[in-house]
């Protein structure tokens, strides 16, 4: 099984890993709420952003939005 997901196209991959942790994401939505499945939840929601290659454009959004607060809130 590791020798046929190895032999898909790195995009088929990253499809792969992130619908898998997608749907950890969801079937931990139906489990109680404790510290663990908070956790695997924030994992699982983070890894599949990555997987699906949008943590870069995300992370370079927060950043541009930290740095106009902080020079507002500078100017005042």
């Amino acid at each position: 099984m590791f020798e046929r997901f190895m032999s898909l196209s790195p995009a088929g991959r990253r499809v792969v890993i992130s619908v898998a942790l997608f749907a950890i994401m969801f079937v931990d939505v139906l489990l109680p709420k404790c510290d663990f499945t908070v956790g695997l939840f924030l994992v699982s929601g983070l890894g599949g952003i990555w997987a699906m290659g949008l943590m870069r454009p995300i992370l370079l959004f927060l950043f541009f939005v930290v740095r106009a607060v902080l020079r507002y809130k500078a100017i005042d």
